[in-house]
């Protein structure tokens, strides 16, 4: 693989000294050719280039910020070399912490499930199955989020569209009407949504 400096001090690579992995033709005013090297993976600053053909055992760039590039974990793929999660589980920052309920174990807040196991699970009321709450419904996000106020949640999207107390749809807009399905809205939301904003 060659190595061009690009006038503008980018490092480019070529697979055939004609023209980079990104798709610019090489001339003599445009770019510098350093030579050929197989390392080139620490040279590289050309995003596309290194997204392009990014050498085997290296991390594929996802922004401008990940140079030089970095080398994959032998182990898991898409983890970096030295900082897997999976070969060093101590590389893992506990999320919201320290944590607004009161908890003292930072292992209790691994982010890589998705409550906390000092997380606040508010009583469910005895709903008959396949009726609707009698006293209204709840979201399971609002239901949540009021119990933890402090805590964070990374919760799945249709947290905000089930109802926590009989598991029936509710609109997605105030979270506690009932709704015949998902992603839907009730009638006083959907006549709000259909007024013409004020400009």
């Amino acid at each position: 693989m060659t190595v061009v400096v690009w006038r503008n001090g980018k490092v480019h690579v070529s697979a055939d000294g004609l023209a980079t992995v990104c798709g610019a033709t090489l001339s003599p005013t445009t770019g510098r050719v350093v030579g050929e090297t197989t390392d080139w993976a620490g040279q590289v600053s050309c995003f596309n280039c290194a997204y392009r053909h990014t050498p085997e055992g290296y991390l594929v760039p996802r922004s401008g910020k990940d140079f030089p590039l970095r080398k994959e974990c032998s182990k898991h793929r898409g983890q970096a070399a030295g900082q897997c999660s999976s070969c060093n589980p101590e590389t893992i920052k506990p999320q919201c912490w320290p944590c607004p309920n009161g908890c003292t174990d930072p292992k209790a807040h691994d982010p890589l499930y998705r409550y906390t196991r000092c997380t606040v699970f508010p009583q469910r009321r005895d709903v008959p199955a396949g009726e609707r709450c009698a006293e209204g419904c709840q979201s399971t996000e609002s239901a949540l989020r009021a119990a933890n106020p402090r805590l964070y949640l990374d919760l799945a999207d249709s947290a905000m569209m089930t109802c926590y107390h009989c598991g029936e749809s509710v609109c997605v807009a105030c979270q506690r009407e009932p709704v015949e399905g998902s992603l839907m809205l009730c009638d006083a939301c959907g006549r709000r949504e259909a007024e013409p904003s004020e400009s």
